[in-house]
Formats: C-alpha cells, sequence, structure tokens
C-alpha cells in the first residue's frame, strides 16, 4: 500500500464508503417503494464499501496485471472481511445486518457463494476501470487541501458513529430487556393462571414521529392493565393457596420491576432505534427473533391494508406479541 500517499488512502476510503451508499440506498429504495437512507451511520457513507475497496485494492494491486489472480484475491479478501464484519456486528449489537441465509451455499448467513463470485467480479471492475479514474481525479488535488477535506471528513464520520453506535445500542437494550419481559411475564401468567382477555386498543398510525409516540402509549396502557392484573391475581392466589408472604412479595417486586423497566424504556429509546432500523430495512434478529419482529412491526410507518380491510391492531392483551412491548 505504499503506491499512494496515507491522506490518498484515507481520500479513497470515504470515496467508495459513498459510492456504496449511493448504490445500496438506490436499490433497498426500489426494493422498499420509498426513500431509504441505508447502511449503519446516519450520513452518506458505508463503512463496509470502503474498507471493502481498500482490502480489495491492497490484495489485488499487486497481481493487477493477472486478471484471474485479481478476481481470486479481491474475491477471498472481501469475502473474509464481510464475515468478520456480519459476525462482529451480530455479536456487538444482537442484530445481523445483512442475511444470506436465502441462497445456497452460504455459511451462516454472513457470506455466500454468490456474493462471493459478486465480489470477485467488482475487483475486476475496481482494478481495471473505477480505481483508475478515482485515483486520476484524486492525484489531481493538491496534498494540503487532501489532508484538510480528509480530516473534515474525519471529523464528521467520527461524530457520525458515536451518533449511530447509540442508536445501535439501544436497539440492542431493547431487544434484550424486550425478550427478558416476555420470559418474566409468560412465567408470572403461568403460575399466577392469569388469562387476561381485554378489548384491543385499536391505535392510528399517521407516517410522522407522532404516530409512534401514540403506539408506544398504547401500548405501554395495555401493559399497565396487564401488570396490574398480575398484581391483583397475586393476591388472590396467595389468600387461595395459602402461599408464603416470602414468595408473593418476591412476585411483587418482579412486576414492580417490570413496571420500572417500562418507564425506563423512553420515547427517545425507541425513536432511536425506530431512526436505526428503518436505514436497514433487511436486518435480523436470530436471538430476538420474535421480539424483533414485534418491535420491526411497532417501527412500521404506514400499516398495511390486506384485500381493502381495516388492519388489526399491532398487539392485543390477548396475544403474545404484547408481553414483549412497552
Amino acid at each position: 500500500m505504499t503506491r499512494y500517499p496515507l491522506t490518498q488512502w484515507f481520500l479513497f476510503f470515504f470515496i467508495y464508503a459513498f459510492l456504496g451508499w449511493v448504490w445500496e440506498s438506490c436499490l433497498v429504495s426500489v426494493q422498499q417503494h420509498r426513500w431509504v437512507n441505508r447502511g449503519f451511520l446516519i450520513g452518506p457513507f458505508l463503512p463496509i464499501y470502503g474498507f471493502g475497496a481498500l482490502a480489495l485494492l491492497a490484495f489485488t494491486l499487486p497481481v493487477q496485471t493477472n486478471p484471474a489472480m485479481v478476481f481470486l484475491f479481491g474475491m477471498l479478501g472481501a469475502t473474509v472481511l464481510e464475515y468478520v464484519t456480519g459476525y462482529g456486528m451480530e455479536k456487538l449489537f444482537h442484530v445481523k445486518y445483512w442475511d444470506y441465509s436465502r441462497f445456497r451455499w452460504n455459511l451462516n448467513g454472513y457470506i455466500c457463494l454468490a456474493a462471493s463470485l459478486c465480489w470477485g467480479v467488482f475487483s475486476l471492475l475496481l482494478v481495471n476501470f473505477l480505481h483508475p479514474a478515482v485515483a486520476h481525479l484524486v492525484g489531481q488535488l493538491p496534498m494540503w487541501s487532501i489532508s484538510v477535506l480528509v480530516a473534515f471528513l474525519v471529523a464528521g464520520i467520527t461524530v457520525d458513529f458515536l451518533l449511530s453506535l447509540r442508536q445501535a445500542r439501544d436497539v440492542r437494550t431493547l431487544l434484550v430487556n424486550l425478550s427478558e419481559s416476555r420470559r418474566r411475564i409468560k412465567g408470572l401468567r403461568t403460575r399466577l393462571k392469569v388469562n387476561v382477555a381485554v378489548t384491543p386498543i385499536r391505535v392510528p398510525q399517521p407516517a410522522n414521529r407522532g404516530g409512534l409516540i401514540q403506539r408506544l402509549n398504547a401500548l405501554r396502557e395495555e401493559r399497565r392493565v396487564l401488570l396490574r392484573t398480575l398484581a391483583a391475581r397475586l393476591e388472590q392466589a396467595t389468600d387461595e393457596q395459602h402461599r408464603t408472604r416470602v414468595w408473593a412479595q418476591s412476585q411483587l417486586q418482579l412486576i414492580k420491576s417490570e413496571w420500572q423497566a417500562m418507564e425506563e424504556r423512553t420515547d427517545e429509546m425507541y425513536q432511536r432505534a425506530a431512526r436505526h432500523l428503518r436505514r436497514n430495512p433487511h436486518a435480523a434478529s436470530p436471538q430476538h427473533s420474535e421480539v424483533f419482529l414485534d418491535v420491526r412491526s411497532l417501527f412500521t410507518e404506514k400499516p398495511k391494508l390486506i384485500s381493502g380491510k381495516t388492519p388489526e391492531p399491532i398487539f392485543t392483551q390477548d396475544t403474545p406479541s404484547n408481553q414483549s412491548i412497552g
């Protein structure tokens, strides 16, 4: 990688990260029939493409005169990077940001043969067509201007990364907390033999930020009804079955903890998580699959109509889904 000065390598990273963002955003927007600001970051950069392009160049520039080696080295290098990145992000955030499980010859959904072959083809295009043009353009810039531009971009992407990291952590926190909440409430309902059945709360879902808050408030009210019912049934079960006071107090403390946890899941946390997941419409969470689907449904801006019928409410008290949201 000594062919270019370090500052130029930094600029190459930002250029390819931006081009990757343009490609992914346009592709996903067509698929979703709406504009999608694609990626982990808030701004117009997809770092995986920037790092991928630099890795391809590092692997292939030494053998750029041999197309077969460019294809092979580029394919292997990018595939390793994609697997490591996908695996690491899922371990950190409990979310799989891309999933090749629907393709044949995939490895844990992080990589697949088709994608690897595409990386090989992209390596040929990058080395023979795209990068010569990018390198020529960058080479026309004075070194001092490149340094200033890189410093500005590094500062901007650092701030962006910190903000996006907070959003990703909010998603992880919601998934972990709501999964645990689902488990605890299911256990409580089983032990107390509570089968709550209430009238479903229908919530209008306008495509604006207020719509999410409105849905959250309705679901929280459902959760409060459920927790109050569990507390009342706990008192009744203790009288009927002569349960010990220690047991009753422990179960009551569990209900109080659930109430407090619900209050700690703030509107701002849900809003940040919603913005993050809307940038990644194909994301999944195998570790928290049911809760993830509930959260994804909650963040849906416009409910889909089926056969012209009014959409059913997202969650009701007599369905399993309401165990995890609020």
